[in-house]
């Protein structure tokens, strides 16, 4: 597996395959997702607390049927010399770098309602330098696996209507509007 095409792969339950996604992936993004959408501002906290909060987070969430979570890893420096295969290496290697991460989950259908199952994903996240090589697309289409895995005939996800950039992605790629959120400040008395 080369650099420039990352392997995409199942994100382990186990503690510091956890705390590596939350400190290389999951803060970074929502750092990134901060810095373009104000209604994301993070709290002024040190980078170990965001790690321990989602660490637990992550794992209650991964744990409930019908969650996965994955993770897209490339060989870092020195990975060759060290036969470092990032299809297979232990997540937590130092020699792997983490280049993106896809959370989903499944929306069944509540019983009074006529619509299908759907896998929500819940958040999907490009580094920089990999940002345009296809990557996000491949994520999808590993939802789309998924979703297929659990009997889900639809994919939804939200996205902030500021993100311009990524709601011109998943609009470019087939995904369409079909409700709008709305939300009201409320003055404390």
């Amino acid at each position: 597996m080369s650099a420039d095409r990352p392997a995409i792969r199942r994100l382990p339950l186990d503690e510091a395959a956890l705390r590596r996604y939350a400190a290389d992936l999951w803060l970074p993004y929502n750092r990134d997702l901060a810095d373009a959408v104000a209604a994301h501002d993070l709290a002024d906290w040190p980078a170990e607390r965001f790690v321990e909060r989602h660490v637990a987070f992550a794992r209650d969430r991964l744990e409930e049927a019908g969650s996965r979570g994955w993770v897209a890893a490339t060989a870092g420096d020195g990975a060759d010399d060290a036969g470092v295969d990032p299809a297979t290496a232990d997540v937590t290697d130092p020699a792997l770098d983490l280049v993106g991460l896809l959370m989903t989950s499944v929306d069944e259908c509540p019983d009074p309602f006529e619509r299908p199952d759907r896998l929500v994903i819940g958040e999907i996240y490009v580094a920089e330098p990999f940002r345009g090589t296809g990557l996000a697309e491949r994520f999808v289409e590993r939802a789309v696996a998924d979703a297929r895995d659990h009997g889900c005939e639809q994919l939804r996800l939200d996205v902030d209507v500021d993100n311009e950039r990524a709601v011109a992605f998943y609009e470019r790629i087939g995904f369409e509007d079909y409700r709008k959120q709305m939300t009201m400040a409320v003055d404390p008395e």
